[in-house]
């Protein structure tokens, strides 16, 4: 066993080759490799605390060591965010991996916004970074899973995990702990209520709620683009990226989130099209 580990972990960075990874077989164009051999990559199961797949995004500048929003890496060369945070980091961008202790900053060579998004609107709120050069994966740096196509229409009422890491004050830096909550996902009419009550619009395909309407529960976590994740047998998925709750001004029971699910088509475009 420690053979077999010591053999995936040192040849993923060949066999990843900046390509999208998925949790099931699938007979997509998107990867090129062997399907069994991948589905030991993406989404493993880690320590309780550990989240290998967060990235921390900032401006890359001495001077200026917070994050300044959450994300998560997808591929080796690929990080998942949202599009809002990206809009205003006005310089280059660094990406942070793995934990405290063992950790890799990269540098943002393109960053890729959805075409129809807008700063006036919380609509298709989501962007792709692609990083100067490969991460190599580890116990503490892995890439997620993204969900199959249409898979994430079966998750409403199941329980999904949201991470971020948890920020007393905007001058703190990048490596605080991380804090993680459990929420129920909610497609039901107290989300279409909700998004109408705070974003002033009727919901779409490409949103979904989490947490518990009856009560004053919620992720309430600083970073916009912190993930929302789901298990799916061994594998973690990401579902969808937090939209932003005002620094948790807003004593509210549920959190609203992008869909990443809805976005597949645009996701696997993007990364075939721009791989370099």
């Amino acid at each position: 066993m420690t053979l077999f580990v010591s053999f995936l972990l040192l040849t993923l960075p060949i066999i990843s080759n900046g390509l999208q990874l998925f949790h099931e077989k699938s007979n997509s164009t998107f990867r090129s490799y062997e399907n069994t051999f991948m589905d030991q990559v993406c989404g493993r199961d880690t320590n309780p605390g550990k989240v290998p797949f967060y990235a921390s995004i900032g401006l890359d500048h001495p001077n200026v060591p917070y994050t300044m929003c959450g994300g998560v890496l997808i591929a080796d060369r690929w990080i998942l965010t949202e599009a809002y945070c990206i809009a205003f980091i006005w310089g280059p961008i660094r990406v942070v991996l793995g934990d405290k202790w063992n950790n890799k900053t990269i540098g943002v060579g393109h960053f890729f916004i959805h075409p129809d998004f807008s700063l006036e609107r919380p609509m298709n709120n989501i962007a792709l970074l692609l990083l100067k050069e490969p991460v190599q994966f580890s116990r503490n740096i892995q890439p997620i899973c993204l969900p199959e196509h249409g898979e994430d229409e079966t998750f409403h009422n199941r329980y999904g995990t949201v991470a971020g890491r948890q920020k007393l004050r905007k001058e703190e830096p990048t490596f605080t702990n991380m804090h993680i909550t459990t929420l129920p996902i909610d497609r039901s009419d107290d989300c279409d209520k909700f998004f109408k009550k705070y974003i002033r619009k009727n919901i779409t395909d490409s949103f979904f709620c989490a947490g518990y309407p009856k009560r004053r529960k919620n992720a309430c976590f600083p970073d916009r683009g912190d993930p929302f994740m789901v298990k799916v047998r061994k594998h973690w998925v990401i579902a969808g990226l937090t939209l932003g709750n005002d620094d948790c001004k807003r004593p509210h029971a549920l959190d609203i989130y992008t869909r990443v699910g809805f976005y597949l088509d645009w996701i696997k475009r993007t990364i075939e099209q721009n791989n370099i």
